[in-house]
């Protein structure tokens, strides 16, 4: 006969088995949505670095969004006015990998 802890344990490892199975899967799906949004700060940088003004930037960038990318239209004003306001010197690479970590992060 099973003890009770036993049975409680083999319980809680099936009731948490898909969990645990769906985990990797779900830091997948968090690790291209935090792509695709780095992507979109990246085009806003790009255009930036470009001598664009923040307003021909939204523009721009907005317009370029195809795909699953596209979802996002709507909150590059906030990250044009974001990216605007850093200095230029920080403008790069970086400012991609920093969205990034911030997203994985939350």
């Amino acid at each position: 006969m099973m003890s009770p802890f036993r049975s409680f344990s083999l319980v809680c490892l099936v009731a948490t088995a898909p969990l645990v199975a769906a985990a990797p899967v779900l830091a997948q799906d968090k690790a291209a949505e935090c792509a695709l949004q780095a992507e979109m700060v990246m085009a806003v940088v790009a255009e930036r670095t470009g001598g664009a003004s923040a307003g021909d930037a939204v523009g721009t960038v907005q317009a370029g969004l195809e795909g699953d990318v596209a979802k996002y239209a709507s909150v590059v004003p906030a990250v044009a006015d974001w990216v605007y306001s850093l200095p230029e010197k920080q403008l790069g690479d970086s400012v991609g990998t920093s969205w990034t970590e911030a997203c994985m992060a939350r």
